[in-house]
């Protein structure tokens, strides 16, 4: 059997990954204090509790805040409407990619 050909299997795992490459293991720094959540879900409603007069709050959804110059792992820059998925300390997080900067 012939094995198959290199830029063949890249065009196969582009393609198998809907099309695009993920930012797999790419650093990138805080820039602005940034609230972490557990879910998109989690992450939309925060922002929009952040809107009101009373701000939005931290939760058990969205329990841990980042200070500006943390380095975390980037997941997807555009995972939905603004966010961003993270990895910090294990754990994967949803954040406003607009409070994160490159490396």
């Amino acid at each position: 059997m012939r094995a198959f050909h290199p830029i063949l299997a890249a065009t196969l795992v582009v393609l198998a990954s809907g099309g695009r490459l993920a930012a797999a293991d790419r650093t990138v720094t805080v820039r602005r204090d940034a609230y972490l959540c557990d879910s998109w879900a989690a992450w939309h409603e925060y922002g929009l509790a952040s809107l009101t007069a009373r701000g939005a709050r931290m939760s058990k959804a969205c329990p841990l805040r980042l200070a500006p110059g943390t380095r975390v792992r980037l997941v997807d820059d555009e995972a939905w409407e603004g966010a961003a998925e993270i990895r910090y300390r294990g754990k994967t997080w949803f954040v406003d990619s607009e409070r994160l900067g490159s490396r």
